[in-house]
């Protein structure tokens, strides 16, 4: 793991463990933006919300580096850009309970059928949120593409772990620049949050 930009930090692939410690201080909740593009709906909120810490994760380096400035621009020091593939990290390198919110807006739907096995959002994503939620975590997803979120819908819905809540509403400062693109367009937007159910222990009376 290096800082490459400020804010920012790099996962290499052969980094086996990430020490979330270093970045969250115990008690204070987590939230994450998978694909956080340049930043503005993760910077905004970062900006909204100092006793929040907020981690953007994204791959292609000149959004990285939006993200860079904008938090630079802001003093947003609760938010830190995550240079890593986004699956690997959520799947193998957050420990158990330590997030409580979850953002996927317009995620690359691979819409060839052929290619559907580099979504993001796979049937055993469901697996990965159940195991790093805190109880009550909440998924929030939008996109254009309505097999995509039908199809994530679909696994969350018969998933008994998780219950649907209202879909999130963003006001324009917090809408990704996919999603001002498409509203101009006219384009239908798709919009859904699931919640962790939290469960009784199981020697509770």
């Amino acid at each position: 793991m290096n800082e490459i930009l400020p804010h920012v930090i790099e996962l290499k692939d052969d980094d086996r463990t990430f020490d979330l410690g270093a970045f969250v201080p115990e008690g204070t909740p987590l939230e994450i933006e998978i694909g956080c593009g340049n930043g503005r709906f993760i910077a905004a909120n970062a900006a909204k919300h100092p006793d929040v810490r907020y981690f953007g994760v994204e791959r292609m380096m000149e959004r990285v580096r939006k993200c860079s400035r904008k938090a630079q621009q802001g003093a947003l020091d609760n938010l830190t850009i995550v240079r890593v593939e986004a699956g690997r990290f959520v799947r193998e390198l957050l420990p158990e309970r330590c997030v409580r919110a979850m953002y996927l807006f317009f995620p690359d739907p691979w819409p060839k059928r052929r290619h559907h096995k580099n979504r993001f959002f796979q049937r055993e994503m469901c697996d990965t949120l159940a195991r790093i939620f805190v109880p009550g975590g909440v998924m929030h997803i939008s996109t254009d593409h309505e097999d995509y979120f039908r199809e994530m819908v679909r696994y969350l819905s018969e998933d008994a772990r998780f219950e649907e809540v209202p879909a999130l509403i963003r006001p324009e400062d917090e809408q990704t620049d996919f999603e001002r693109l498409f509203l101009a367009k006219g384009n239908p937007i798709h919009s859904c949050a699931f919640r962790l159910i939290p469960r009784e222990p199981a020697d509770a009376h």
